[in-house]
């Protein structure tokens, strides 16, 4: 890659999420102290974050285009979330001010140098690098997905995680983008606008995008929080112990909560607070971990009760029949 060009990563987060954001912070600072970070503001509620400023050497991004990102999100909304339309503020990092990018969501832990992952976008001449896929929360099914599969496209990639490069798209286009994309959007999926957004540009546009760890390799197909095996740490690195799984001994190189609230309860829990927890007093150490085990002595058992076919139906079937 050309040392004259600007790297770095951009991530969005606010207040609400400050205690997942420290944990962000402090494991992306642990793999990348010197990579350039930028924090585009989720919305106003970005007070106690901004301070953090210095501590971890961030860059706040603002932009003219933000409004306009806005009402384009607003326009795909159909009531679930007030915050849905501010989302679309991260895809203002496509005229930022860095020539090649990865884009975080702050509710996830980084495990790795992520120079090589971003600089694979030019090197392996790709426009975009995405990573966990889902199509159900992209693509609803009917006649448009199918006939993107046809032409192999319609991977339906997650939002919170990808690489690229400046200059793909323009606020212009992306206005046009989605004008066509209201037409059919009873075919994407009604509550994650954004990702099914910037899914439908990619595919629509089209560019050369590829999945992280099909294409670099050595990768986990995913990292989100909740699947099989366990995370271990050898020579610097996290891998997945998953013995007969497909990413046996496999690096990790982020891992996320997506669809998670912050609980004692939640999958790799242990990770999360190990970053969360760096340079905090001995004594929040001992409380939090004092907190887990007593959640785990008394709600454990509850939540794997929940969890139970028949008393998950029973439960549900009562709460309908009162609704």
């Amino acid at each position: 890659m050309d040392t004259s060009q600007s790297i770095g990563v951009y991530f969005s987060a606010n207040d609400v999420v400050y205690d997942w954001t420290i944990a962000f912070l402090n494991s992306f600072r642990s793999f990348n102290p010197d990579l350039r970070l930028i924090l585009i503001p989720f919305n106003e509620q970005c007070d106690h974050l901004l301070k953090l400023s210095d501590t971890y050497q961030f860059e706040i991004y603002t932009d003219s285009s933000f409004s306009r990102l806005e009402a384009i999100g607003q326009s795909f909304e159909l009531g679930y979330t007030s915050t849905g339309p501010y989302w679309f503020r991260r895809y203002a990092s496509f005229w930022g001010m860095l020539d090649h990018f990865m884009y975080l969501d702050a509710r996830q832990i980084v495990l790795t140098d992520l120079k090589p992952v971003i600089e694979a976008v030019e090197t392996l001449e790709f426009d975009f690098l995405h990573y966990d896929c889902a199509i159900d929360q992209v693509y609803e099914p009917g006649a448009f997905r199918q006939e993107l599969l046809k032409q192999g496209r319609g991977r339906g990639f997650n939002s919170g995680r990808w690489a690229s490069r400046k200059g793909l798209f323009s606020i212009e286009e992306f206005e046009q983008l989605a004008e066509s994309a209201l037409k059919i959007r009873n075919q994407l999926n009604p509550r994650n606008t954004d990702q099914a957004f910037i899914n439908y540009c990619c595919d629509m546009k089209p560019v050369r995008y590829g999945h992280f760890a099909e294409v670099i390799g050595g990768i986990c197909q995913n990292g989100w929080a909740r699947q099989s095996g366990k995370i271990y740490w050898k020579n610097g690195k996290y891998y997945l112990w998953d013995y007969g799984g497909l990413d046996h001994k496999k690096q990790m190189f982020l891992l996320h909560w997506a669809g998670y609230k912050m609980k004692p309860l939640m999958p790799n829990k242990f990770l999360f607070y190990k970053y969360l927890l760096i340079n905090q007093s001995i004594l929040k150490w001992v409380l939090i971990y004092v907190q887990l085990g007593l959640y785990y002595l008394f709600l454990f058992p509850l939540e794997t009760v929940k969890k139970h076919r028949f008393f998950n139906t029973t439960y549900h079937k009562i709460a309908n029949y009162r609704n």
